[in-house]
């Protein structure tokens, strides 16, 4: 895993990068920031229902 620190510091930077993108609106960047929180978490919403499907059509098998 990232340490704390270093996520933070990727956080900031990514910030930065996006609030430089939106020409310093920063209200734009926001909405950006926002969406992308969504959309990664809609992502990891379906990748979650596709695994729990497939592991529901798998028949459970004892380990010997």
């Amino acid at each position: 895993m990232i340490p704390v620190q270093a996520q933070r510091f990727a956080d900031s930077e990514e910030a930065v990068q996006i609030l430089a993108l939106h020409g310093g609106n920063a209200l734009e960047a926001l909405r950006t920031m926002i969406a992308e929180r969504d959309a990664v978490e809609e992502r990891l919403a379906i990748a979650t229902m596709v695994i729990a499907q497939d592991r529901a059509s798998v028949p459970y098998r004892r380990r010997s």
